[in-house]
């Protein structure tokens, strides 16, 4: 049967090489003998594969997209230290070599082998992926030139408008786009206002991506820019835009609305009373709402709903940690004007102040 080149679309392509093969997404394992090429857009590969079983992979194959970029690949061996005793790669902490499996606590004197694996390396450079977009999507001849970087601390901004666009590849992320004829760029930063001016002469092909900030790369070329794919990319652009407000604007209707029926179904204090007093064990005399803070990026306060006990020496309640928070369906916002709280059995209010005794797993609740 005659060898075909096909296309395989994939999300996916794992580094480990097993029997001379290549594990790319859910199902396949492709033979790395065979693999020619490889190309990336927007999150996806594209691998030109020679196989004489083209129907095999029919459900895979797809034709690599006009401005998708070609990858580096290769093969690249590296040594593991195998454990003799079951096969486990040998792993470290810090300088001292241990079994996953936990072998070294079945003998004294390490026994391991080294073996030579081999791993299947994809890589790219991203100032190389914008360079070959650039030549595909404008068709001219392109040579990099410069790179200039800002974020919110300063760096150099350009004097001119870049075409918005929104192009992923493989490492580079392109934001915009422009054929500008001597551009100008200005340099400031935060804790200074002096400036200066960064000129060049020239036509250039100014591309924009974004890595933790903006690098501006400039390129020289040849021949006359192609402008239609740029245009196109824009009107992509443009119109992901307008479905990303429209479903922003979607989902704040729909929290508007939520928020409504909350209000409508929690505004009224007492029926947040009554739905706690449901779910009150039959022992406890009411419940406390602790308000619990978890910081992250930002510090978010969440409420919850624990047992209470009446204390024997006093007018005070008592209550643990450890106890099974109830399981209140009240959303938080209406929980919080009952934050450090005790509502009683009977529906009385108490405002509290908590005291820990010592080691003690109970907290004392006394009234304000």
């Amino acid at each position: 049967m005659a060898q075909k080149t096909i296309t395989i679309k994939t999300d996916y392509i794992d580094n480990q090489i097993k029997n001379g093969r290549v594990k790319v997404g859910d199902k396949l394992h492709l033979d790395v003998s065979r693999i020619h090429r490889i190309f990336a857009w927007r999150h996806k590969y594209y691998i030109e594969y020679k196989t004489e079983k083209a129907d095999y992979y029919k459900q895979h194959i797809e034709e690599t997209p006009p401005y998708a970029v070609e990858l580096e690949r290769r093969v690249e061996e590296y040594k593991v230290e195998i454990c003799n005793k079951c096969g486990s790669v040998i792993e470290w902490d810090a300088d001292e070599p241990f079994c996953p499996r936990g072998c070294h606590d079945y003998y004294d004197d390490w026994d391991w082998r080294e073996e030579t694996r081999q791993r299947f390396v994809v890589e790219s450079n991203a100032v190389d992926e914008i360079k070959q977009f650039i030549e595909k999507a404008l068709k001219v001849k392109a040579e990099f030139v410069d790179s200039l970087f800002r974020n919110m601390a300063g760096g150099f901004t350009p004097q001119f408008e870049l075409v918005k666009i929104d192009v992923v590849l493989y490492r580079a992320y392109l934001t915009g786009l422009a054929v500008v004829e001597n551009p100008v760029f200005v340099y400031s930063d935060y804790d200074s206002i002096d400036t200066f001016e960064r000129r060049y002469d020239g036509r250039y092909i100014i591309a924009e991506t974004y890595e933790n900030g903006f690098y501006r790369l400039l390129f020289k070329y040849e021949g006359e820019p192609d402008l239609s794919a740029l245009q196109k990319l824009h009107k992509e652009y443009l119109a992901k835009e307008q479905r990303e407000k429209e479903e922003r604007r979607r989902a704040e209707e729909e929290m508007e609305r939520r928020r409504r029926e909350e209000e409508k179904t929690w505004g009224d204090q007492q029926k947040v009373i009554d739905a706690i007093k449901k779910s009150l064990p039959d022992w406890a005399d009411g419940v406390i709402v602790v308000s619990k803070s978890v910081c992250g990026e930002d510090c978010d306060v969440y409420y919850d709903v624990y047992p209470v006990k009446r204390s024997n020496r006093g007018s005070g309640y008592y209550y643990s940690p450890e106890w099974r928070k109830l399981q209140v369906q009240v959303p938080d916002r209406f929980l919080e004007k009952f934050a450090n709280c005790v509502i009683t059995r009977n529906g009385d209010i108490v405002k509290i102040k908590q005291e820990k005794n010592g080691y003690s797993k109970y907290v004392t609740l006394k009234p304000a």
